[in-house]
Parts: structure tokens; C-alpha cells; sequence
């Protein structure tokens, strides 16, 4: 989900108001603020969107979650229980949530919430769950969600119309949206990056020229950001792997989970020197758990 986190967060910014609506399946909902997304859990995470919006004259929270694939470091009914307790802690309003899965085969097996117990006492906790596969993708076409246009491709096409022939017209509509050429720049690169989901690249590049993508300020912050986490995660394997070899029979997960809070590449290549010359696992474990204090 990284390399797609900026522009789909810049786009549910943006066209706030049309997420809204997709989430609640309706358009008695209004937006009157994004809210900070950080949140002081035992690590700090940070949530996709969270807004505060107008619904049926109530005052609400939304919290949209957008995933590529199924969760895998936790259940996803634990991840938005935590995600609503903590917002709901911290504003005292009702939280309604909804994740958002834009791979095909994801979001199946979510059951869209957690309960246990009975009558007396335990706890339920429901939130929404919208598979972009199971949507009708001409609805929002007809609509003009400009906002939503990018995600088209990842929707159910018209019956009878192939694939192809289906990314073709989502990237016709999108081309003639009224928006500056920047914001159509945008909306094209977004396309781009999230049609290659679930289409093959070569067909994407023929119907989007790079010349397009290259009018969205986001299209270099994007390219860049790639660029970084890819030397990230490389410094992180080659940590792992020097622990793993000179310390077999040690477990270096815990040191795995440490360094994904390391985002400074200097500090990464001291790590690294210090891996080759600690005495054990334990012992360069406590040693970042100083310096991150």
C-alpha cells in the first residue's frame, strides 16, 4: 500500500465530499473538516483519513481506511476497533468506519466487524467494508465523481464490455474532466498508478503518456518517495541478513519490527555497521531501543 498512500490520501483530501458520499451511500453528507490521523497507540500509527462530517444533521466522525491486499500484521476487525476507540476517545463523537479494498481478490474474508459476549456484556463493533471489484463502475462515469474517477478502473465493467475496452473509457472520461491541467495531470497519474492492479502496464502506457503524468506536482514526490523506501527497505535486509548470518539460531523479528520505525537512511547504515560488529541479537536490539527512546 506505500507507494499508493500519497496520492490516495491526497485524493480523499481533496474530493473529501465524494468519499463521503461513497461511504455512506448518500449524498445527506457533508464534510466540515479533515482531522489529524496520528495516533498515540504503543507505536505511533497513522490512520488513512478521518473526518468530521455532517450526516442526517448529526455530527459525526468518518474514518476511511483504504487497503490493496488483506491485512496481515493483524486482523483487520482488530485494527478498526483500535482505530475507532482511540478516535472516539479522543473526540467524544460517533465513528463510523469503512475500509476500502482495491485489489480484486481483497476484502472477501472481511466480515466488517468484531463481537463477543451476549446480552449482559461483551462488545460489538461493526464498520463498512466497499471491495471496488463488486461497484458498478458506469455509475460513477454517469456521475462525474472526479474525484472517484482514478479508482473507475479497478470497478466491475458494463456488461459486454471487455477489460481493455473498459480502462480505455475511464481514461477518456478523466481526460475530459473540468479541472486545470494540473489537477487532470493528477487524476491521470492516480489512474495509472491504481489501474496497474489490475491491468497490464503496457496497455496503461499506450492510453497515458508520461508527458501527461508529468503535469501532477505529485507525479515526482511519488517517483521520489519510491525511490527512498526501496533504499529503505534494502538497508533494513541487509541488517536482517548480516544478524542472520552470524546468529543462526537467534530470532531477528523482533529487530525487523524495531527497524520499520526507522525512516532516516543515515541512522540505517550506522545500524547497519553496528550489526557486523554486536556481540548479539539482544544486544543490538537494546541498542536501538536507547536511541529511539
Amino acid at each position: 500500500m506505500a507507494q499508493y498512500d500519497e496520492i490516495v490520501k491526497h485524493l480523499m483530501h481533496q474530493y473529501a465530499n465524494e468519499f463521503a458520499m461513497l461511504s455512506f451511500g448518500t449524498q445527506d453528507v457533508q464534510v466540515l473538516e479533515t482531522l489529524d490521523t496520528e495516533q498515540q497507540t504503543v507505536k505511533v500509527h497513522r490512520n488513512d483519513m478521518t473526518f468530521k462530517v455532517l450526516w442526517h444533521n448529526e455530527t459525526v466522525l468518518l474514518h476511511i481506511e483504504v487497503q490493496t491486499e488483506d491485512s496481515r500484521d493483524k486482523p483487520m476487525p482488530f485494527r478498526m476497533l483500535s482505530y475507532a476507540s482511540e478516535l472516539l476517545l479522543r473526540h467524544e463523537l460517533p465513528v463510523y468506519s469503512v475500509v476500502i479494498y482495491l485489489s480484486p481478490n481483497a476484502g472477501q474474508t472481511d466480515p466488517g466487524g468484531y463481537s463477543y459476549g451476549n446480552d449482559v456484556f461483551g462488545l460489538q463493533h461493526k464498520y463498512q467494508v466497499i471491495r471496488l471489484a463488486d461497484l458498478e463502475g458506469e455509475a460513477f462515469l454517469e456521475a462525474a465523481s472526479v474525484g472517484l474517477l482514478p479508482f473507475t478502473p479497478l470497478m466491475k465493467p458494463p456488461e459486454g464490455i471487455n477489460t481493455e475496452a473498459w480502462l480505455q473509457r475511464c481514461v477518456e472520461k478523466t481526460e475530459t474532466a473540468p479541472v486545470d491541467t494540473q489537477t487532470r495531470g493528477t487524476l491521470l497519474f492516480a489512474l495509472s498508478l491504481l489501474g496497474g492492479l489490475v491491468h497490464a502496464p503496457s496497455f496503461l502506457d499506450k492510453l497515458i503518456t508520461e508527458e501527461i503524468m508529468q503535469e501532477s506536482p505529485y507525479y515526482e514526490i511519488v517517483i521520489q518517495r519510491g525511490v527512498e523506501r526501496g533504499a529503505r527497505e534494502n538497508s533494513i535486509n541487509n541488517i536482517l541478513s548480516v544478524l542472520t548470518e552470524r546468529f543462526p539460531q537467534s530470532d531477528v523479528q523482533p529487530v525487523a519490527e524495531a527497524l520499520e520505525s526507522i525512516q532516516d537512511l543515515d541512522r540505517l547504515t550506522e545500524l547497519h555497521r553496528t550489526a557486523v560488529r554486536t556481540f548479539s541479537v539482544e544486544t543490538f536490539l537494546q541498542g536501538i531501543d536507547k536511541q529511539e527512546v
